[in-house]
């Protein structure tokens, strides 16, 4: 029969094994983290390029981390990984002056120059306001909007309170949650089905069809940001900034 006593010692046991575990793969996190950007200082970039991918592989990231690897692979001249990496380090650091300038200089040496599908300025100027402040935030206010219209409707016919400013800015609160909250979940959806990707092979086919047999529509070389349409059966479905479309080898682009 289990006594309490027992009981006691599983229950800390089950608490104190996992915690020392996560100890531990911190404590190596921080230690390929430092080796990797003492190697980098000292210009064996292969080695720091080993130890930053290790931290990726034990299910850690940060924007610091995907910079650095940027960074690394840009002194490997291999610059298809280097602007992924730079691009993944700006979805978390999207204000970052130093990111935007690398991004800038790697572009600058991608062999690939299409032409991009004009784009209506009110969908620029949402893409720059939801990338500032986030969709959770946005979808926070849109929640929070509709809860304070609601709060204050509901005020409105308890208290009978009769007067328009009351019935206005409860309209007005539900009206504005309605919108943000179906703004920003429209808007991941979109993302989420199209996501971006880069080129991270030196040189790739487009193909009309997911085979080799298709006829090639143009070749696309590493660095190139597309979106992605979807993948299947080793073939990674693509959308160029031109607005053309077709299929890679899927290990020819990788997913920021």
């Amino acid at each position: 029969m289990i006594n309490a006593r027992t009981v006691i010692r599983i229950s800390l046991l089950l608490w104190v094994v996992p915690f020392s575990v996560v100890s531990a793969q911190l404590d190596e996190v921080s230690r390929l983290f430092d080796e990797g950007n003492e190697l980098f200082r000292e210009g064996n970039f292969e080695e720091a390029r080993v130890r930053y991918e290790a931290v990726l592989a034990l299910g850690y990231e940060s924007g610091a981390l995907y910079y650095n690897l940027g960074s690394t692979y840009y002194r490997l001249d291999r610059l298809g990984p280097a602007i992924l990496n730079y691009l993944r380090a700006e979805r978390l650091l999207p204000e970052d002056e130093e990111i935007a300038h690398s991004i800038e200089i790697v572009r600058t040496r991608t062999r690939d120059r299409f032409s991009e599908v004009p784009t209506p300025v009110w969908s620029r100027w949402w893409s720059a306001f939801t990338d500032l402040i986030g969709l959770k935030v946005l979808l926070w206010l849109g929640i929070v909007s509709w809860l304070a219209g609601s709060g204050l409707a509901s005020y409105r016919l308890w208290s009978r309170d009769s007067s328009q400013r009351t019935r206005r800015a409860a309209t007005m609160l539900c009206v504005v949650g309605v919108i943000l909250g179906t703004a920003s979940v429209a808007t991941s959806y979109t993302r989420s089905i199209s996501p971006r990707a880069v080129v991270v092979a030196e040189r790739a086919a487009l193909r009309e069809g997911p085979a080799d047999a298709e006829r090639t529509v143009v070749s696309v070389h590493e660095g190139l940001v597309v979106d992605l349409i979807g993948s299947a059966g080793g073939w990674a479905h693509l959308r160029l900034p031109n607005g053309v479309t077709g299929y890679v080898q899927a290990d020819a682009v990788a997913t920021i």
